[in-house]
């Protein structure tokens, strides 16, 4: 397999045609005698990625959906049913519909460092090419529920222990000649298959609970009465994609092959239609547009600043987050803070960090020993003699940070070939450029809390700042895994901006409205955001919210920011939240949250809290100031483009994926619909802040959407949780 001018494999129109033509060959080879077992490679550093989802993503005819899988079910049955064997060489990974036609062939081989998966639920889909059923067959009916609800990717051994895996061949090493895998490979083939007819691999090790579990009414009710169960605590039914491929997994458990393939092939095309199926898909797109930095940053690849080595100020929680990030993804890092017990600390910190993954066995301790190897501290700005990017996470006071950047110039360290990069949630980089030697070296580099699992970062542009420096934290961050996005210098940037209108108006909720802050926090969370907006603040902290806020109104004038005085005076009072167990929430002795504190509330907002206020209302007065203001943002140049700002609250803020983001909710909604609800809040309310945006209104008249070149499918609220039948 060897795709035209791709870097990968993918399954499409024309992948199908010309497997067809290959079979064709090696029928005719072997029926003259001159072939007798295939090997299915690839010539690219992976196996299969799966199907060609540039040619799903336009589908929106239910009758033409239906058609996507049942042509890569025809070529997978006739691998499956050749009567030569052929054997999957996995070199790489293999996904989806890749790992679906590795599991139609005879045997199945892998490289040592292959992987395999099904990650269709992430895009709003189900496996399509047979994988509920073939799955099934080969590792039974729990591995199937766990591999294909969880969307992980699984290593040579589980695979090989479950069943889906024959043989695990070393590929650790490459030389002039053949490659290590593919010669055994060759080899294996040789020896095992050589005047042999095919034959399928077959079940092995069925232990006793299994056979309980799919072999009996009752088991495969327990199987499927527990998926249901996690699914709806993880998902609230927000999710149907994992529900529909439950109901073809269990589906298959008690009919025929093609009656399993049958019903894949109608659920794949039900979901391929979806709304929420598009959304998932949209932000896949993003995520692939976020890899051609240059289309990004105006840089080439070749021409952007290398950062071999990094230096952090700051060992407290944010400063020791980003010293573990560089340090997991390889960079030489040094830490610096005020006193050597400070640093100690830190380091003691990012110890504490690849520990936690060793116990949890995503490391072993030789890695966590080579980590912190990378991981070096002091008092002086000399330990960062050799960095190309200093990345500042000092408290967010603007006199620190601009002596900072005045003594590293002074030292000898921050000079004219090297990135003096801000973690600042707010402050304006342009006035922080004012005292720097080198202006167009003074970029943001803005992470989110905590580092290890928030994938956003936004790269920050002063007035000066170069498009070099930019490009080298745009890079750098994309290179370490992160989700970067460029934007230009104003209060709050991006995400916090719009995040403090919306945590403004919950405020205002409980204090000026008396609802009830259990209300708003389950009306947010049934919208499907990770948490609602008071266990938001106690997560950020209180104190924090206190301090931004302000910067956000005065900086952009508008009461729309305002932090309640109800909040502030919590704050006065030692309440910050989770980080000291004290907010809006209770928490565990091990500061897991547990539960609203009832005192705080009456302490602080009263007895007379209520759920007058509808979940309806509770949502647009939230979520639809938080459009208006991403429209403003795009006005101001703050961000470059709306795809821009989905990204950005998706990946900062957990904005639901299956709504695919802030502004495609804006266009499944409707423009008209979003400015009508806006003026009618502004008429209840009498607050001029919801009064909708020139750019909205201007929109809603000319009939125009956000993403006009998108698939178009209506979004419909779904209430409850999917039934799953079967």
């Amino acid at each position: 397999m060897n795709r035209a001018e791709s870097s990968a494999n993918a399954l499409g129109e024309e992948f199908v045609k010309n497997m067809n033509t290959a079979l064709d060959i090696v029928e005719s080879l072997v029926a003259k005698g001159e072939a007798q077992f295939a090997i299915l490679a690839s010539a690219k550093s992976t196996f299969c990625v799966g199907a060609d989802i540039d040619q799903m993503y336009t589908v929106t005819d239910p009758a033409v959906a239906v058609q996507v899988p049942t042509v890569g079910h025809k070529l997978f049955n006739r691998i499956e049913q050749e009567k030569f064997p052929i054997v999957a060489a996995i070199n790489g990974l293999a996904l989806g519909g890749g790992f679906e036609m590795s599991l139609a062939c005879h045997q199945r081989l892998m490289a040592s460092t292959a992987k395999v998966g099904f990650p269709e639920c992430l895009l709003g889909l189900l496996p399509g090419g047979g994988g509920t059923v073939r799955t099934q067959r080969l590792c039974g009916l729990t591995k199937t529920v766990q591999w294909i609800m969880t969307s992980k990717q699984i290593k040579p051994q589980e695979a090989k222990s479950a069943g889906a895996c024959d043989v695990i061949i070393p590929a650790d090493d490459r030389w002039n000649g053949e490659h290590r895998f593919y010669e055994g490979v060759r080899k294996w083939a040789g020896q095992y298959l050589s005047n042999k007819p095919a034959r399928l691999s077959k079940r092995k090790n069925i232990s006793l609970m299994d056979q309980v579990l799919e072999n009996t009414t009752f088991g495969r009710r327990k199987v499927a009465d527990e998926t249901i169960k996690m699914l709806n605590k993880k998902t609230r039914g927000k999710y149907i994609a994992q529900y529909k491929a439950l109901e073809c997994i269990m589906y298959s458990a008690t009919h025929s092959n093609q009656q399993g393939f049958d019903k894949e092939c109608r659920g794949f095309a039900e979901l391929l239609c979806s709304p929420e199926a598009k959304n998932q898909m949209s932000l896949y797109f993003l995520q692939e547009g976020m890899k051609k930095s240059a289309d990004k940053t105006g840089v080439p690849k070749d021409k952007v600043m290398p950062v071999n080595r990094v230096g952090v100020i700051g060992a407290g929680v944010m400063g020791s987050g980003i010293v573990h990030y560089f340090a997991k993804n390889n960079i030489p890092v040094a830490v610096k803070d005020l006193t050597e017990e400070s640093v100690k600390q830190g380091i003691t910190n990012v110890r504490a960090e690849f520990e936690r993954a060793v116990r949890r066995k995503r490391m072993v301790t030789a890695e966590l020993d080579g980590k912190m190897a990378l991981v070096t501290g002091g008092t002086t700005n000399e330990v960062f003699r050799d960095a190309d990017v200093i990345v500042e996470a000092a408290v967010e006071v603007m006199d620190i940070k601009k002596k900072v950047i005045q003594q590293l110039e002074k030292d000898g360290i921050l000079h004219s070939k090297s990135l003096f990069a801000t973690n600042t949630s707010s402050l304006s980089l342009t006035e922080m450029q004012t005292v720097a030697k080198c202006p167009h070296n003074i970029v943001g580099m803005h992470f989110f809390n905590p580092v290890s699992k928030m994938p956003l970062v936004e790269v920050i542009k002063g007035k000066s700042t170069s498009t070099e420096a930019a490009a080298a934290i745009f890079n750098l961050a994309l290179k370490t895994g992160k989700i970067p996005i460029i934007v230009n210098d104003g209060p709050g940037f991006l995400v916090n901006r719009i995040l403090g209108v919306y945590m403004a108006e919950a405020g205002r909720l409980a204090v000026d409205e008396r609802c009830h802050p259990a209300c708003v926090d389950e009306a947010i969370l049934a919208f499907g955001m990770p948490m609602g907006p008071f266990r938001l603040l106690d997560e950020v902290g209180l104190d924090v919210a206190c301090h931004v806020g302000p910067v956000l109104a005065n900086g952009l004038k508008s009461d729309r920011f305002s932090v309640s005085a109800t909040i502030s005076q919590m704050v006065a009072d030692g309440y910050l939240g989770r980080k000291n167990r004290k907010g809006f929430y209770t928490y565990a002795a091990e500061g897991k949250e547990a539960g609203l504190n009832s005192a705080v509330l009456q302490k602080y907002l009263g007895e007379e809290l209520s759920a007058s206020i509808s979940e309806t209302e509770i949502v647009d007065r939230c979520v639809l100031l938080m459009v208006n203001e991403a429209t403003r943002i795009l006005d101001e140049g703050i961000a470059m483009s709306p795809e821009d700002v989905d990204t950005g609250m998706v990946w900062g803020t957990g904005f639901p994926p299956f709504r695919g983001g802030l502004l495609q909710y804006a266009d499944h909604r409707g423009i008209a619909n979003v400015v009508a609800a806006l003026e009618q809040l502004q008429r209840k309310t009498k607050r001029d802040y919801f009064a909708p945006t020139e750019t909205l209104k201007k929109m809603a008249i000319e009939g125009k959407r956000f993403f006009p070149t998108r698939p178009y499918v209506p979004y419909q609220e779904r209430h409850g949780y999917p039934k799953v039948t079967y």
